[in-house]
């Protein structure tokens, strides 16, 4: 823009129409040229910022020197003329020219009541070698004589730079000059908390809330450390503190609801969400978790009512929850039309969308309709990997093992090294064929590449079981078994410890696994098939 008091020539005039016209169509080049041309006509410091924006967006150092050198003949005192300066040299490694206008920029910012040093600490963010920068700022500091707000500046540096003893030193050296400083307490405890070193972190963020006990972003914190380390009624604890310093912080309400559900606390979630959605802030989380908490109660209309209000975010998660409860109070079609809406709102999301509306019908035992979903959603998607393991595993439960085949073969033509396809394509082919060694070729495999997944080493364990390698077999299981507790991976340890002719082991694996599992299916049919209950310890 042109001052006001700047005489309109007509040579001004056209440099700053076709500036301007340039910098419209992204050629910074002759913007550049046009509005330096303007600058010099009119004697105008806001028309070289215009100059010096193009400039930067070129990446000339060149153009910035001579940007730089017009703004400070314009506007000496220019904080952001004494920025650009310091830029240019330190891009053409002019040191000493550079921290002169580092000095200013500094001297500048304070008489602004700003922070001088956080303008140098940005300024020196780019010098390399890392620690030169540091060396650049110390002799800055030593010139100016110590204050917390060159400290902070020295830490900002240093942790950029991944130099986190400086950090750490530089930071604390802020705090013994300013102790009540919050921002450089809660810079501190991350710093420590990103070299893992959380007992200290902990005990200095502890010692920092003894001293400032309202202190907010200290709470905040200290809530956070509890959260990750799963205290969640600690937690929840600070959080409600807090609120009673503030009973309508949105942000904070939010967390306590959050907390609560953790807690599995439900009364204390729902008072919480519901007073969040009382101040008319953040009514989308409200209502996406008040649906959660009627959900989790069975009440099943209150959930509908809160996920229909649920935007944002969200909003597609909320329409899928309400799909699932139409389902549960028997209305599939109305489901199923919900989910077909949301794929053609949201065609990013249609994979996961199929996948949702098959695992509905599955739970209905609606086998054929879930098979063709998957088959609808593999003809929008023929490659998808997702979609063909999914179709693949419920065609195993439908007893179509043809179908299981080819699905899982296609997403290894794919991906040859999925584990999880390798895995279901070989004990599906040893719990189902004689294809044994074929099946024991995809097992290794997936065991390659997953040494320690407990589903592989039960396969593994499968067959050679089938292969009659019982002792290798029982090594297998039992990793699996020690690794999770499975009802189908105990029934194959059990079975393979009952040919063995350790029936006894046998039946106090079946026995344990049954006080977890006591409705799981293979495992009664197996116990069965040896005539072993609960308590009937068999023969």
């Amino acid at each position: 823009m042109v001052g006001q008091a700047t005489e309109l020539t007509g040579d001004l005039v056209y440099a700053v129409l076709v500036a301007d016209v340039a910098a419209q169509r992204g050629n910074q080049r002759l913007a550049f040229t046009h509005y330096l041309l303007a600058a010099r006509l009119a004697g105008d410091a806001g028309m070289v910022q215009l100059a010096a924006r193009a400039a930067m967006a070129l990446d000339d150092r060149e153009a910035e020197q001579r940007v730089a050198k017009l703004w400070l003949e314009l506007a000496p005192d220019s904080l952001e003329a004494q920025q650009l300066a310091a830029y240019a040299a330190l891009k053409a490694d002019d040191i000493p020219t550079a921290l002169g206008h580092v000095r200013r920029v500094i001297h500048l910012a304070h008489e602004r009541e700003k922070d001088g040093y956080l303008h140098a600490a940005r300024l020196l963010a780019d010098v390399e070698p890392p620690q030169r920068r540091l060396e650049l700022l110390r002799g800055l500091i030593a010139e100016d004589g110590e204050t917390p707000e060159a400290y902070y500046a020295l830490a900002l540096v240093a942790a950029g730079a991944e130099l986190y003893d400086d950090a750490v030193a530089a930071t604390r050296r802020t705090l013994d000059l300013k102790p009540d400083w919050s921002e450089p307490r809660i810079f501190l405890v991350r710093l420590l908390l990103g070299q893992n070193k959380r007992t200290e972190a902990r005990k200095t963020l502890e010692a920092f809330l003894d001293a400032s006990p309202d202190d907010r972003g200290l709470r905040m914190l200290y809530a956070q450390l509890l959260v990750d380390e799963k205290e969640f009624s600690s937690a929840r604890g600070v959080f409600e503190r807090m609120l009673s310093k503030a009973p309508k912080e949105p942000d904070v309400l939010f967390a306590l609801g959050i907390l609560s559900l953790q807690l599995d606390d439900a009364i204390s979630a729902r008072d919480y969400f519901t007073r969040l959605s009382d101040t008319g802030q953040r009514k989308d989380d409200a209502a996406f978790y008040l649906g959660q908490v009627e959900e989790d109660a069975d009440n099943t209309d209150a959930a509908l009512a809160w996920y229909q209000k649920v935007g944002g975010d969200n909003a597609a998660d909320a329409q899928a929850r309400v799909a699932r409860l139409f389902a549960r109070k028997g209305e599939v079609e109305r489901a199923r039309d919900v989910l077909q809406r949301l794929r053609d709102d949201e065609p990013d999301n249609a994979v996961a969308l199929f996948m949702i509306e098959a695992e509905i019908l599955r739970g209905l035992a609606m086998d054929a309709e879930a098979m063709g979903v998957f088959d609808q959603g593999l003809a929008r998607f023929p490659d998808d990997a997702d979609l063909l393991y999914a179709r693949a595993l419920h065609a195993g439960g439908m007893e179509r093992y043809d179908i299981l085949e080819l699905d899982l073969k296609a997403v290894l033509e794919k991906d040859p090294n999925n584990a999880d396809a390798l895995n279901a394509l070989g004990y599906t082919l040893a719990d189902r064929t004689e294809r044994y060694a074929e099946a024991l070729d995809y097992i290794e495999r997936a065991l390659a590449a997953k040494p320690d997944e407990p589903a592989i080493l039960d396969s593994m364990g499968w067959v050679q079981y089938r292969l009659g390698n019982h002792q290798e077999a029982l090594k297998y299981l039992r990793r699996a078994v020690e690794r999770t507790r499975d009802g189908e991976i105990a029934a194959h340890l059990g079975e393979v410890l009952w040919a063995s002719g350790q029936h006894a082991e046998a039946l106090k694996v079946w026995e344990e696994a049954l006080k977890d599992f006591p409705d799981h299916a293979y495992l009664l049919r197996v116990m069965g098939r040896h005539r072993v209950t609960s308590t009937d310890p068999g023969k």
